[in-house]
């Protein structure tokens, strides 16, 4: 089967036309003196590449070498009088336009490009937060680079990213991360790293957010009060959701049980609606068991704006990112491996790899591996892909 629709990818090419104009907008970080390349050219031809498969510096260079001169001339190249023709940068210029460059300003130019182009939904939206270490990129003092990253869950679609600097952690990046999308309505996803009473408040506080937050050792009062409130035998409560699925010779069931918090029940958490508990039992198709994994969770949505069906699915989609965006990095990629280490080139790099995969799947592609061999096929698909047709 295809990886891709006819349709979706006429949208994305009328709906995604001003990406390179966004590009002519950042600042150039080089000296002005001898510049020869615009820096929204060299920004073109990156992501071009990278859309094609590019995992290195080396292979852009390599990319923009080999272009025809109509892909060169679209990406904004700069015109060789002498020669008569189209250049591309050489990878000198590009490695270190790349290294040199605000790999913050980077990420909020792709992320808000991105994330006005999602669709609205009328239900509830969520956005991930996650983090992941690049674990071949490391700093002069030989910390490895750690991003934290805000991906809508349905879209598979990165919105935020940010750097973790080595002396700060993620629990202070989170609000800076999301200090530039529009949370009203949204709920937040985030791992039991995130559960803290200050996050809870300003997201719905100041925010105008929900919050689904996973419950651990970590906050050992409130784990102990969450896993009282939701022991017992399931005729004890009266919502609760079972589901089940069989594929990858294997079956899982999960039962997602919930309880409203109320007033003596020894749950101290800022605007907490509900904890609820997901067990997934995993077993072979010979009906054993292999194994039973429990999560409990905590939220501010109320009973009548989500049920333990559809807690059950968010807690499911935040998991999933793993696999639809970090794994897509390090398998599609080969992020964990890369070699991509001097001044800002690590982090640019992930971004315009979150600006590949995303603009992939706003386009309707969902297989990334095919994607990228169809992209690489064609010069002008990925310019059609990231609108710079």
């Amino acid at each position: 089967m295809s990886s891709h629709s006819a349709m979706p990818v006429a949208r994305c090419v009328q709906s995604l036309a001003d990406l390179r104009s966004r590009f002519a907008e950042l600042p150039d970080p080089r000296r002005r003196r001898g510049v020869r390349h615009r820096v929204s050219a060299i920004l073109a031809i990156a992501a071009a590449a990278v859309t094609c498969g590019a995992r290195s510096l080396t292979t852009i260079g390599e990319w923009a070498a080999d272009a025809p001169q109509r892909i060169l001339a679209t990406l904004g190249a700069r015109w060789h009088l002498g020669r008569g023709r189209h250049v591309a940068p050489h990878e000198t210029t590009l490695r270190r336009t790349l290294q040199a460059f605000d790999a913050a300003v980077l990420d909020e130019v792709i992320s808000d490009w991105l994330a006005g182009h999602l669709t609205v939904r009328e239900d509830l939206e969520a956005i991930a937060v996650d983090g992941k270490t690049l674990r071949g990129a490391r700093d002069a003092d030989g910390e490895q680079a750690h991003l934290l990253s805000a991906v809508v869950h349905d879209a598979g679609v990165v919105i935020a990213q940010r750097d973790v600097a080595a002396k700060t952690n993620e629990i202070t990046e989170l609000a800076p991360l999301l200090a530039g999308v529009d949370l009203t309505g949204k709920v937040i996803t985030a791992d039991a790293l995130h559960t803290q009473r200050a996050t809870a408040e300003d997201l719905v506080t100041a925010q105008r957010a929900d919050y689904v937050l996973t419950v651990k050792a970590n906050q050992p009062t409130l784990f102990a009060a969450c896993q009282q409130a939701l022991s017992g035998p399931s005729r004890a409560f009266a919502a609760e959701d079972v589901s089940s699925e069989r594929g990858h010779g294997r079956t899982e069931q999960r039962t997602t049980r919930t309880m409203p918090v109320t007033d003596g029940d020894g749950i101290d958490f800022p605007h907490a609606a509900q904890v609820f508990r997901i067990r997934r039992d995993t077993g072979g198709l010979d009906g054993q068991r292999i194994r039973k994994e429990t999560a409990y969770c905590i939220t501010s949505l109320a009973p009548a704006q989500a049920g333990p069906a559809r807690l059950g699915a968010l807690v499911r989609g935040h998991w999933e990112i793993e696999n639809r965006v970090h794994w897509v990095r390090d398998v599609t990629y080969d992020e964990d491996r890369s070699q991509v280490r001097t001044g800002a080139a690590p982090q640019v790099m992930a971004s315009l790899r979150n600006l590949a995969i995303s603009a992939f799947r706003l386009a309707g592609h969902t297989n990334i591996a095919a994607a990228l061999r169809w992209a690489a096929r064609d010069y002008h698909r990925p310019l059609t892909i990231l609108g710079l047709t």
